[in-house]
């Protein structure tokens, strides 16, 4: 054999080696289905219309439909038999396909994935299915959740609203008065992040040694997001002493009022409250106000915040980077006990009134979908999804069955199905599928379109769904 020959074949064997491992490199969807990891299967921030899928052996999945990331409670996707679904893997190693029944679910992968959601530390891909992008992915770590958030899962017992403020601690007795010319003294604003929520703060140091604290929520929202989210969740105020000690003053609450607010489609311009719970701290009652340490410190001429539960947000002309910066403010604070019965007025003649705008009409729809496992009637809705309210009634003329023109909505809303009702009576639009609703003489009305190639549309009736306020909860822990 002459070394032409040689030369060729070892060239033949290197390439058969490179070939032979380029072969056993591991393929994206056979390191997926080979985890015994729980994935997850969302938009956004998972909020809304999550699958979770674990797989198991025998080429099967456990396949779920669950309201958030990381959801306990589910509806089990199967097969024709009621059987969890199998799945198969593509020769391209990035497209997994679940076999279930009616429909299957088919997922491409894309890239590499990893995000901090609300929390939760996400790793996986970015994929595609059915013409849309979703993340998959699984836990790798959850963040400890703050005291704060601990503490709102107490159990409260019912209280009536005139009985609330009986039970506030008056926090203006047994109290150490500061010097009149302590520099903390006034109105106070400030920003901060609390469990992923943007929120902003009003602090009012009086002369006697007391102080109050409110804080307004807004829902939870990336870090690096520029703007924050108008939609409130919850507003809280905190009264009690300013104490001194080791030469820093702390914040000792006494009375805690928290006031949640429904926001699934919510109106920021009218907001509908869900619910108001009081805690004390008290030698009667124990510390039911579970919470870091706050403590107010001075720092080159600037007064600063400081709590382990509060995330800093640097402002302008801040110098210490590791407090929350504290501003003068000309603007007063509601009075606790004031705010119970505000809040009460404020539903009483929100229950008169509830309609005057599409907004309105969305919220009261969704606060009371949130009552209904998230459906309208029987379809389930997704307010984590599209939904808005710029729409006119003359724009959706609707045909009876007779042909005849039907009345004209007094207002209107649109919000995306939940997963179980993409094929039901969602009207097709160039941004989508969604449920359009309208109501008169205060009833509910959902449109639908008789011929999906028709641009006919009609208005039904909603059945066992009364656009009544759902009942304003007064609780005491």
């Amino acid at each position: 054999m002459n070394n032409m020959v040689k030369k060729f074949l070892a060239v033949i064997g290197v390439l058969c080696l490179f070939l032979v491992v380029l072969g056993c490199k591991p393929k994206e969807t056979d390191e997926v289905v080979s985890s015994n990891k729980t994935w997850y299967l969302y938009q956004d921030q998972g909020e809304n219309d999550t699958i979770s899928i674990k797989f198991l052996k025998g080429q099967r999945a456990e396949v779920k439909d669950v309201s958030t990331i990381n959801g306990k409670v589910g509806i089990s996707r199967f097969d024709n038999q009621f059987n969890n679904p199998k799945y198969t893997l593509d020769r391209d190693g990035r497209t997994i396909t679940f076999k279930t029944a009616n429909k299957d679910l088919v997922l491409k992968i894309e890239k590499n994935y990893h995000e901090n959601v609300y929390g939760k530390h996400m790793k996986g891909y970015s994929v595609t299915s059915g013409g849309e992008t979703y993340k998959f992915a699984y836990i790798t770590k959850i963040d400890k959740p703050s005291a704060t958030s601990n503490n709102k899962k107490a159990q409260s017992q019912s209280i009536s609203a005139e009985q609330m403020p009986d039970h506030v601690i008056n926090v203006n007795s047994n109290t150490k008065p500061l010097t009149a010319n302590n520099k903390m003294i006034g109105n106070y604003n400030f920003k901060t992040i609390i469990d992923y929520r943007r929120t902003d703060g009003n602090l009012t140091i009086n002369q006697n040694g007391t102080y109050q604290l409110t804080l307004t929520e807004h829902s939870a929202q990336k870090l690096s997001d520029d703007t924050d989210s108008k939609v409130v969740m919850e507003t809280s105020i905190e009264s009690g002493q300013v104490q001194s000690l080791y030469g820093k003053y702390y914040l000792t609450p006494k009375n805690l009022l928290t006031i949640d607010y429904y926001y699934h489609g919510q109106n920021t311009d009218r907001l509908l409250p869900k619910s108001v719970n009081l805690k004390v701290n008290s030698k009667a009652t124990g510390n039911q106000i579970k919470r870091a340490n706050i403590r107010i410190e001075t720092d080159s001429d600037q007064l600063y915040l400081y709590s382990g539960d509060y995330t800093v947000r640097v402002q302008d002309g801040q110098t210490n980077k590791n407090a929350n910066l504290l501003t003068k403010s000309d603007t007063a604070q509601t009075d606790l006990k004031a705010a119970i019965t505000q809040t009460k007025d404020y539903y009483d003649k929100y229950k008169e009134n509830p309609l005057s705008s599409n907004a309105d009409l969305m919220q009261l729809a969704g606060a009371i979908s949130d009552n209904n496992d998230k459906k309208i009637g029987n379809l389930g809705v997704n307010f984590g999804g599209q939904y808005g309210t710029n729409l006119q009634p003359s724009d959706y003329q609707g045909i009876s069955v007779n042909g005849s023109k039907q009345p004209l909505m007094q207002y209107m809303f649109l919000v995306s199905p939940s997963a179980y009702s993409q094929n039901g009576p969602a009207v097709t639009t160039t941004k989508g599928k969604f449920l359009v609703y309208g109501s008169l003489d205060n009833r509910l009305f959902l449109l639908k379109q008789p011929d999906k190639d028709s641009t006919t549309v009609t208005w039904t009736l909603v059945k066992d769904f009364a656009l009544k306020v759902p009942k304003l909860k007064f609780s005491l822990d």
